[in-house]
């Protein structure tokens, strides 16, 4: 065994081992969410998994961690996924695109601007997502979006073309790919690591949402914040483990298939909202009402010039790239992309 296994069995037999309920439960399901302490995670996620519970007297036992509860980074969700390791995971296409680089799709950089489009592009994948999933032995069940990634900085900056010479912390190949094409470096961190790099200048800028990086205080090493989605949206999608789900009631299946979809919409509806709270917070130009001391970073909307710049780099190089990574795993990959998202982007 190895030893990043022995530390995950460590950690998930700490974890997921609760004093014994007064009465056992029918169905004890083992939920991975995202990154706690975010809207989406801490409003929505966590308490619809907690009403499926409380609502089923006792019936069904929820285990429920985050990646950061869990001491999991991400990146080797759909093997967990296909162990069975979890019941149901929320996984980030970005993080598994090693193992799965169709899944990328609905998030590269620069395909969307606003949530309309990113939505459309969205469901107009999801059928691949779902057939692609089959692979790791997961049934689909949702996808739904995080913050644009933005572009927090400790030095000025106005446009795309201010990032070259930077050392830039991204998540995924696509954003790094991005980078490389701008003169910039990509910098591989985890989320939690950025606020020291920042910090000691280890990196000039680092990519992430507007709420996540209030929560975890980049405005106090940063100083500029660039309104331009550098790692996309960072989607995730929620997968059942396909041997865990055969073996539940067709009730239970559609009454969590229901509670899902409720929190897709309203995750969906939420997004624009959550993403305008954390640039309030970071910048202090309007109420902070997500707590704490407000920044005062300057701020920087993207210019037409700039999604301009994007496109040529997108559609020479991203788009192409990604397809040559995609085609050896999935034949299709190339002809799925352009019936589907290609088709949405197309008509923008």
């Amino acid at each position: 065994m190895s030893n990043s296994s022995i530390v995950l069995s460590a950690a998930l037999l700490g974890a997921l081992s609760l004093a014994p309920a007064a009465q056992a439960a029918d169905v004890t399901i083992k939920v991975l969410g995202f990154w706690g302490n975010q809207p989406q995670i801490d409003d929505v996620d966590r308490p619809m998994w907690e009403s499926i519970e409380a609502e089923s007297d006792g019936r069904i036992e929820i285990q429920y961690l985050t990646l950061n509860e869990a001491g999991l980074k991400g990146d080797q969700a759909l093997r967990f996924l296909k162990r069975g390791t979890f019941d149901i995971m929320t996984i980030s296409p970005a993080y598994v695109s090693g193992d799965e680089p169709s899944l990328v799709a609905v998030d590269l950089p620069g395909l969307a601007y606003d949530y309309e489009t990113l939505r459309a592009i969205s469901d107009a994948y999801r059928p691949t997502m779902t057939e692609r999933l089959e692979r790791f032995d997961g049934v689909f069940l949702t996808h739904w979006p995080f913050n644009p990634q933005i572009v927090w900085c400790n030095d000025p900056v106005d446009s795309i073309t201010d990032l070259s010479g930077r050392k830039v912390r991204v998540s995924g190949a696509p954003a790094a790919d991005t980078l490389d094409e701008l003169g910039a470096t990509a910098v591989n961190l985890t989320g939690g690591e950025v606020y020291q790099a920042l910090q000691r200048g280890l990196v000039n800028c680092g990519s992430t949402g507007s709420t996540y990086g209030y929560s975890t205080k980049w405005h106090e090493v940063a100083n500029h914040l660039y309104d331009f989605p550098l790692g996309s949206y960072s989607q995730v999608i929620q997968v059942a483990n396909k041997t865990f789900w055969d073996g539940l009631t067709s009730e239970d299946q559609e009454m969590i298939r229901s509670k899902m979809q409720q929190a897709e919409e309203k995750l969906w509806a939420m997004a624009p909202d959550v993403h305008k709270q954390g640039v309030d917070c970071a910048t202090g130009r309007a109420e902070c009402t997500l707590g704490g001391e407000p920044g005062d970073l300057t701020f920087t909307e993207v210019s037409e010039a700039d999604k301009e710049v994007l496109a040529e780099i997108v559609n020479d190089v991203i788009i192409p790239k990604w397809k040559e990574s995609c085609t050896p795993i999935f034949a299709d990959c190339a002809t799925r992309f352009d019936e589907t998202i290609g088709q949405v982007i197309a008509s923008e």
